[in-house]
C-alpha cells in the first residue's frame, strides 16, 4: 500500500493488511508478536505465533499449552498487549485489550481439528511448560513415545480481543504516528505526535 501514512483510514488499512499478513507469512514479524500479561505486579513478555486475525471483531488467535504458568496468570488478570516491529517495513504496531482462555470446549475443538500434526506434538510433552528439569534430552520428542491426540487435554486456545491500536510508521521525511480506539461499535481515530 503506497502513500498509506497521510491518512488516518489508510493507517488503519496499513496495520489491518501488515497484521492479516503475519496469520500466514511465517516470514512477517508480525507472524510471531509479542504478548505482555500480568505475572503478579510485574509485566511477563513473551513470543506468540499469530495464528487467524478477524478484522471485524478485531480478534487475534493464538495458541498455548493449558499447563503453562502464562494461562493461570491470564486468567488472573486478562489485560493484556500485543506488540511487533517490522524492521524492514518500519512499521510498529502496539494492541491492548484482553485475552479470553478457551480450553476444552467448542472453540479448542475446532481449531485442534486443523492444528497440523507437527504442532499437536508441542502439547503432547510429557511434562508442563517451565518446569526445571536436569536434563533437557530427556524432553526431545524423539525419545518417548506420543499419543498426538493426546495433547488436546493441554490445548489452549487464546483469543485477544483489542481496543486500542496504535501504528507509527518511520518515515525520514517525518514519522506518522496513530491512534485508533473503540468503545463498542464507536471508534475514535487521532494522529500521535511520533
Amino acid at each position: 500500500m503506497k502513500d498509506f501514512e497521510n491518512s488516518l483510514d489508510t493507517m488503519l488499512e496499513k496495520a489491518f493488511l501488515t497484521i492479516s499478513n503475519g496469520v500466514d507469512d511465517a516470514k512477517s514479524y508480525f507472524h510471531t508478536p509479542t504478548v505482555c500479561t500480568f505475572e503478579g505486579q510485574e509485566i511477563s513478555a513473551r513470543t506468540v505465533v499469530l495464528r487467524d486475525f478477524n478484522e471485524q471483531e478485531r480478534v487475534l488467535r493464538f495458541h498455548t499449552d493449558q499447563r503453562s504458568p502464562k494461562v493461570s496468570q491470564i486468567k488472573e488478570n486478562n489485560r493484556a498487549t500485543v506488540h511487533a516491529y517490522d524492521q524492514e517495513e518500519k512499521i510498529q504496531i502496539r494492541l491492548k485489550g484482553s485475552i479470553e482462555v478457551h480450553h476444552q470446549d467448542s472453540v479448542t475443538e475446532k481449531v485442534w481439528e486443523n492444528t497440523r500434526e507437527m504442532s499437536k506434538e508441542c502439547y503432547s510433552v510429557k511434562d508442563s511448560p517451565s518446569k526445571k528439569i536436569d536434563n533437557p534430552v530427556e524432553f526431545d520428542i524423539d525419545k518417548y513415545q506420543i499419543d498426538r491426540e493426546m495433547g488436546y487435554k493441554n490445548f489452549v486456545v487464546n483469543l485477544f480481543t483489542f481496543q486500542s491500536l496504535e501504528i507509527l510508521y518511520l518515515k525520514r521525511a517525518g514519522h506518522r504516528r496513530a491512534i485508533f480506539a473503540w468503545n463498542n461499535n464507536d471508534m475514535k481515530k487521532n494522529w500521535l505526535i511520533p
